[in-house]
């Protein structure tokens, strides 16, 4: 069968200037490793067998590859995410707030005035309570949702660490992430909340990635960069102060 691989950002310039590719294989491993055969510069970024190196991630249909539920593939994502700093996007504070203001103006142009805002943890606490001033909402909630079961180990599926534990029913909910990346989280907040028989749902994000498997009603940009918030820079530099990165 055809696997389509799409090489993001620089990764494209090492296969010749192509950003997708068609190629003849079984599984997203065997594309990939036929891809480094043809092109032997991608050895900078792919192992031989097809294996992403540091700093380098691929999505199999949507989903990161350390979580996918299965090897086969329709469409491979390849990009870089750490080191050299090129696909990395510092946001600031203002971008953060414009990006606020244009979502709550598209929320506003549909006439929705949510009854109440979830924000997903950790990323999505800070959008909440933004855009609750912003639309004037008085009822802000949390809730968390986890991929890893422990440190180093991911689970196929993400899970609800912590639940609702307020009264929906009737209620007009809008769910608020900072990204939407795979969309797994965001899918599953949206599943659950669902539950509690709310009278609508929906979803908004700052940023949305585009393989996401859940776009949200609202949202400000569309990127394939690797997006660092102000409220996680510190954790960022940690992360590549312990891959030894600059």
């Amino acid at each position: 069968m055809q696997v389509k691989v799409k090489l993001l950002a620089s990764l494209k310039d090492l296969a010749g200037g192509r950003r997708e590719i068609l190629v003849e294989a079984r599984t997203w491993r065997e594309a990939l490793a036929r891809l480094v055969e043809e092109n032997p510069q991608l050895e900078e970024a792919l192992n031989r067998d097809g294996t992403p190196k540091p700093g380098i991630i691929v999505f199999v249909d949507g989903v990161d590859y350390r979580i996918a539920d299965s090897s086969e593939a329709r469409e491979v994502v390849v990009l870089p995410v750490n080191h050299g700093g090129v696909e990395i996007q510092l946001v600031t504070w203002a971008e953060v707030e414009e990006a606020i203001d244009d979502i709550a103006a598209k929320i506003r142009a549909t006439g929705l005035k949510p009854d109440a805002i979830i924000g997903i943890m950790r990323g999505g606490i800070i959008p909440a309570r933004l855009l609750a001033d912003s639309l004037d909402v008085q009822e802000i909630l949390t809730m968390e949702i986890k991929l890893y079961q422990s440190i180093g180990v991911k689970s196929a599926q993400p899970y609800i660490k912590y639940p609702i534990i307020r009264e929906l029913r009737g209620f007009r909910v809008l769910i608020v992430d900072d990204i939407s990346d795979s969309g797994l989280s965001l899918q599953l907040a949206v599943e659950a909340v669902s539950l509690y028989s709310p009278a609508s749902i929906s979803t908004a994000t700052l940023y949305v990635k585009p393989w996401t498997r859940m776009h949200p009603d609202y949202y400000s940009k569309t990127t394939d960069k690797w997006i660092i918030f102000p409220w996680e820079k510190h954790e960022y530099a940690r992360e590549v102060e312990k891959a030894g990165g600059p």
